[in-house]
C-alpha cells in the first residue's frame, strides 16, 4: 500500500525510484500524520488508514524508560525527564551515616580486694561482734526497772542523802549510809518494810503490763536471744517471765528424776549428792521399767507440740533424740 499510494503522488515522488528507496527491510515505521501530508499534496483527498494504527514513536519501550531521556518532542507533545528506577532506589534509600569513630569508654577494673593485715582482721571479728551484741540486745527486750525491794537497800537510799551533806566524795557518803542503815530504829524498820512491800507489788503490776504489750512468740524469741548474749558476754541475762510461753516437754530421764525428788527420799542429801544417786538408780532400771516414762514423755511432747502452734502461730523445731 505506501508503494502505490506514492506511485499516484506528484511528480516528485513519481521521479523518484522507489525501488532503490525501499530496497532494504524497512524497520522504521513511518509516521501516519507524515503519510496523511502526502496524500494532500498529491490529490487533495482524505486518505483511508494505509494500515493498522501502530503505536506512536513516542511510546518508547520499558528498557528505553529506565533509562534518563532529556525533553523531546514525539507527536507535538512535550515528554518530561523521567528518572531511573536505579534512581528511584537511591534517592528512597536513606543515606548512611557514618559511625563515629569513638568508641565506648571501657568499663573500669574492679579494684582487687585488699589483703588485710592481722591486726585488722581482729578489728573486723571485733566489730562485727559488738554488731551482733548490740542487735541482740534491741531482741531481748530491755524489761522496765524495778523498785526497791528490799529494807536494807531502802535504808541505804535514805540515809546516803542524808551523808551526802557531810562527805564531799561520793564513796565516803556511801560507806557512811550504809553504817546508819544498820542502826534502824524499830519504827524505821516497819515504815520501810512497807514501802518495800508497796513496791514490790508496783513493780509485779509495770511487769505484767510491760510483759503483756509484746506476743508470746516476741517474748520465746528476746528469751534466745538473751541466752546468746550471756554465752557472748560472759554476764548473766535472766530469761524473762511470761506465763503464756509454752513450757517444754520434759524428757524421760527428768519425769523420773521429778518423781524419785518428789517422794522426799533424799531431803537430808545435798543436791550434788542426789543428782548422782537419781542418775545411777536411771542407769540400774530395765527397758521394761523405762517404758512408763517413755509413754509419759510421748505424751508430754504432744502436748508440746499442739500449744506450741496455738501460742506462738507457727510450727515447733524438731526434738533432739535425747528428749
Amino acid at each position: 500500500m505506501p508503494l502505490n499510494l506514492a506511485r499516484r503522488g506528484g511528480g516528485i515522488l513519481r521521479s523518484l525510484h522507489l525501488s532503490d528507496a525501499f530496497s532494504r527491510p524497512i524497520r522504521i515505521t513511518i509516521a501516519q500524520s507524515h503519510v496523511r501530508r502526502i496524500s494532500l499534496i498529491t490529490r487533495g483527498q482524505t486518505l483511508r488508514p494505509i494500515s493498522r494504527v501502530l503505536p506512536s514513536a513516542s511510546v518508547l519501550s520499558q528498557r528505553l524508560l529506565k533509562t534518563d531521556a532529556t525533553t523531546s518532542d514525539v507527536n507535538g507533545v512535550k515528554t518530561k525527564r523521567t528518572k531511573s528506577t536505579k534512581d528511584e532506589k537511591e534517592t528512597k534509600k536513606p543515606k548512611k551515616t557514618k559511625k563515629s569513630s569513638a568508641t565506648k569508654p571501657k568499663p573500669k577494673p574492679k579494684p582487687k580486694a585488699r589483703q588485710l593485715t592481722e591486726k585488722q582482721k581482729e578489728a573486723k571479728k571485733a566489730q562485727e561482734l559488738r554488731d551482733q551484741i548490740k542487735d541482740l540486745k534491741i531482741a531481748a527486750l530491755e524489761a522496765p526497772k524495778k523498785l526497791p525491794e528490799r529494807v536494807t537497800t531502802l535504808a541505804i537510799k535514805e540515809k546516803f542523802q542524808e551523808a551526802r551533806n557531810s562527805y564531799s566524795k561520793p564513796q565516803d557518803a556511801f560507806k557512811a549510809a550504809t553504817d546508819l542503815a544498820k542502826t534502824l530504829s524499830q519504827e524505821e524498820r516497819e515504815h520501810l518494810a512497807a514501802v518495800a512491800e508497796s513496791n514490790k507489788n508496783a513493780n509485779a503490776t509495770a511487769y505484767n503490763e510491760w510483759i503483756k504489750s509484746y506476743t508470746p512468740l516476741q517474748v520465746k524469741d528476746a528469751n534466745l536471744a538473751r541466752v546468746k548474749l550471756t554465752r557472748l558476754t560472759k554476764k548473766k541475762y535472766p530469761p524473762l517471765r511470761d506465763d503464756r510461753l509454752v513450757k517444754r516437754a520434759s524428757s524421760s530421764y527428768v519425769i523420773f528424776y521429778l518423781e524419785r525428788t518428789g517422794q522426799g527420799d533424799f531431803k537430808h542429801m545435798a543436791v550434788k549428792d542426789i543428782s548422782a544417786r537419781v542418775a545411777e538408780e536411771w542407769k540400774g532400771l530395765t527397758e521394761s521399767e523405762k517404758e512408763k516414762y517413755d509413754r509419759l514423755h510421748a505424751a508430754d511432747r504432744e502436748r508440746y507440740f499442739r500449744e506450741y502452734r496455738e501460742v506462738y502461730g507457727e510450727e515447733p523445731a524438731k526434738f533432739r533424740r535425747s528428749e
